[in-house]
């Protein structure tokens, strides 16, 4: 079997979206409810309570399923906005809820809802944000599926006085070890990452950016 080199992104991402697709249906089911339990026992811990307004995403596919992350959060108070694609590679936000309308997007493959919009300003009263990836290492530096939304988001919103946490959801063996793929100082590391087992935090005082998970 020929290496894979890891300075060649598009290399990388299909064997981590091999690896996902390898996953069967119990797995998936078992982890989608792990990342609900997780993130709902610990949003009151982190200062996030009922009735703050939390960033996610539509899950699809072999992503980390967010079926029952979401109306889970719903149902204990809180707000959920989840992204919507626009022209340019930009991201607005719309409201969701159970029942609420969807729609393909015109420019991805991912379902989002139907009504108002929100520019990056939301952010100002959002605590925390959880974003899809394909892959995070221990630095806090996250590899996306190469369309360039979030890269572009997230750099803008590093530029805000006052931003919310920004958490990476993978699974288990998609946090890696630093190195394993390619990042440059133009990448915006995350706060953190998520999976179906626990919260990674990662050390920005540090200048090698340890992780500590909880």
């Amino acid at each position: 079997m020929t290496a894979i080199d890891k300075t060649d992104k598009e290399a990388v991402r299909t064997r981590f979206r091999q690896q996902r697709a390898a996953l069967d249906a119990q797995a998936r089911r078992a982890a989608a409810a792990g990342l609900a339990d997780v993130v709902l026992s610990a949003l009151p811990s982190l200062g996030i309570e009922p009735g703050s307004t939390v960033a996610a995403y539509l899950s699809v596919g072999s992503e980390p399923s967010t079926a029952l992350l979401l109306p889970g959060m719903v149902r204990a108070g809180y707000e959920v906005i989840v992204p919507v694609c626009e022209p340019h590679y930009q991201l607005s936000w719309a409201r969701w809820y159970e029942g609420v309308p969807l729609a393909r997007s015109p420019r991805a493959w991912v379902d989002e809802p139907v009504g108002e919009r929100f520019d990056r300003s939301i952010m100002a009263g959002v605590p925390l944000i959880l974003a899809p990836g394909l892959a995070i290492d221990h630095a806090g530096n996250r590899l996306g599926q190469g369309g360039g939304y979030y890269d572009r988001f997230l750099g803008a919103l590093a530029r805000q006085e006052k931003r919310p946490r920004t958490v990476g959801v993978v699974y288990r063996h998609e946090l890696v070890p630093v190195g394993t793929f390619e990042s440059t100082p133009l990448d915006i590391p995350l706060d953190g990452a998520v999976t179906d087992e626990a919260w990674t935090w990662f050390d920005a005082g540090n200048s090698s950016r340890t992780a500590q998970t909880v």
